[in-house]
């Protein structure tokens, strides 16, 4: 590849480089992973990579785009070479010490938002996210919902540190409370009860995690995949503890994996005696999140 690079290339033949190389190594949407790349790259906007496309690409740049299309090219995600992603409309700071925030997790958010409302008619709430990774469900909580006090507890101060730096990107920060721990004893030490309590935790079951695909597999945090024998650890864990922490009214949310959503639920339908369980699906059909609701007064 680098004897291609030896002359001075445009933008435009770089792009088409980029592409080649990456289709013969079969990586997926090779065109679009080229003209994004370039574009991290260069620090411009679709519109102006393609209003300067016959400019000579700077050596710097070059040299970046290649480093990134072989890292690519080994099945690292793009998202940790770019080190962003966008979730919820807004762009969010990520690394291999978290969990790349996908778009299903939007539907948590969404669900979180609606039901909360639904609730408490627009009042202050406090809610609580755990195993906040790159902080992206609690920083766009604190953003979509201003007069919101926000919990995010993480057990990783490598994925808290991430977190925050989210919160400073996105204007948030200074609302969320960060704190270290496992789940929910963060809560439970400082006496802190909360109206919400949400959480994408790991769900996979640790036989499954080496049939995932290999970037997820090699290079996402192992800590925010394994779920443990049957990917319902985490979800044992928090709903024992939930009825310590959680307020009356109180409202639960949950992303759940593939055929875990019944199992869930009655796990919440059991810890929080009279809560009303229900589903939402994904776009596939797929439930993909467990809400509970309590409502005594």
């Amino acid at each position: 590849m680098n004897s291609e690079w030896n002359q001075m290339v445009t933008v435009a033949q770089a792009y088409r480089l980029g592409t080649r190389f990456l289709e013969g190594y079969r990586v997926e949407s090779p065109r679009f992973i080229s003209e994004l790349l370039l574009r991290v790259a260069l620090g411009w906007d679709r519109t102006e990579l393609f209003t300067r496309f016959h400019e000579p690409l700077p050596s710097e740049a070059a040299h970046r785009f290649i480093t990134w299309l072989k890292k690519r090219a080994e099945g690292i995600p793009v998202q940790y070479l770019t080190g962003e992603q966008e979730f919820f409309g807004r762009s969010f700071r990520v690394e291999p010490s978290v969990l790349i925030p996908r778009p299903e997790t939007e539907i948590l958010v969404e669900t979180v938002l609606r039901e909360a409302d639904n609730i408490w008619k627009g009042r202050s709430v406090t809610a609580a996210d755990m195993g906040t990774g790159s902080g992206a469900i609690a920083v766009t909580l604190a953003l979509e919902r201003p007069d919101w006090g926000i919990v995010a507890v993480d057990r990783s101060p490598e994925a808290l540190n991430v977190a925050r730096q989210n919160g400073v990107k996105n204007g948030s920060g200074d609302r969320i409370r960060w704190l270290q721990g496992d789940w929910l004893d963060p809560l439970r030490k400082r006496d802190i009860r909360v109206d919400v309590l949400v959480s994408n935790p790991p769900y996979i079951p640790v036989g499954e995690i080496p049939h995932l695909d290999a970037e997820v597999r090699e290079h996402e945090p192992r800590i925010a995949l394994d779920g443990g024998r049957d990917g319902l650890d985490p979800y044992r864990i928090l709903v024992r503890g939930i009825p310590a922490v959680l307020k009356n009214p109180g409202l639960v949310v949950f992303e759940v994996g593939e055929n875990q959503s019944e199992i869930v639920g009655n796990m919440l339908e059991e810890s929080l005696a009279g809560a009303q369980v229900s589903f939402v699906s994904d776009l596939a059909g797929r439930p993909r999140v467990v809400v509970a609701r309590t409502d005594k007064r």
